[in-house]
C-alpha cells in the first residue's frame, strides 16, 4: 500500500497502513476496531467503533488502495484485511510476494481465516496450526538443525481433507 501512487505523495509509509502503530489507525479505538465496555457483573461487550465503522483505519488511510484489475476493483487496507486466505490468493494470485506469504496458510488448511483475524480469536488447534504454517514459511531458509514439535491433538475436530492437508504438511516439514 505504501508503494501506492497516492501514498507515496501523501508520504505515507508501510507503518501507515498498520493498525499496531500510530500513525494511520483509528484514534479512538487505536486500531481495534471496537470498544471494549467492561460491565461490572456481565460478559465484558465489545461495540464496533463509531468513528471508523470497525476498519481500524483513519478516513484519509482508506481513500489509498489497489487497483488489480476490473473485477477485482478497488481494495482498501481494510478491504485487504477483511478478506479470507483463500480470497486473497485469488486476488493477488499475479504478485508473488503474497502468495508467498498465504502459501503455508492454505498449506495446513486454514484458508477460511481472514487476514485481520486476531490471533486470541483462534481456537487452540488453529492457533498450532497458524504455528505450524510459520515454520513451514521458514523451513527452507534456516539452518539443518534438530527441531522437535509437539502437537496436542492436531486433528481433533478437524474434517478429513483438512487432516489431509495437515499430514501433506508435516510431511513437507520432515
Amino acid at each position: 500500500f505504501a508503494a501506492e501512487p497516492a501514498a507515496r505523495e501523501r508520504g505515507y509509509t508501510p507503518g501507515t497502513f498498520s493498525f499496531n502503530s500510530g500513525n494511520g489507525r483509528c484514534p479512538a479505538c487505536s486500531g481495534n476496531g471496537f470498544e471494549h465496555v467492561e460491565m461490572q457483573f456481565l460478559s465484558d461487550v465489545y461495540i464496533r467503533c463509531g468513528d471508523c465503522n470497525g476498519d481500524r483505519f483513519r478516513p484519509d488511510i482508506l481513500e489509498v488502495g489497489l487497483h488489480r484489475d476490473e473485477a477485482g476493483g478497488f481494495k482498501s487496507i481494510a478491504d485487504v484485511l477483511r478478506m479470507t486466505v483463500a480470497e486473497a490468493t485469488d486476488y493477488f494470485a499475479e504478485d508473488t510476494a503474497v502468495i508467498r506469504g498465504l502459501r503455508p496458510l492454505n498449506a495446513v488448511g486454514l484458508d477460511y481465516l481472514t487476514l485481520g483475524q486476531p490471533v486470541p480469536t483462534l481456537s487452540g488447534g488453529e492457533a498450532q496450526r497458524l504455528k505450524l504454517a510459520g515454520h513451514l514459511a521458514k523451513a527452507g531458509k534456516r539452518n539443518q538443525g534438530r527441531t522437535l514439535f509437539l502437537f496436542d491433538e492436531p486433528t481433533t475436530g478437524l474434517h478429513f481433507s483438512d487432516v489431509d492437508k495437515l499430514l501433506m504438511a508435516f510431511s513437507e516439514l520432515i
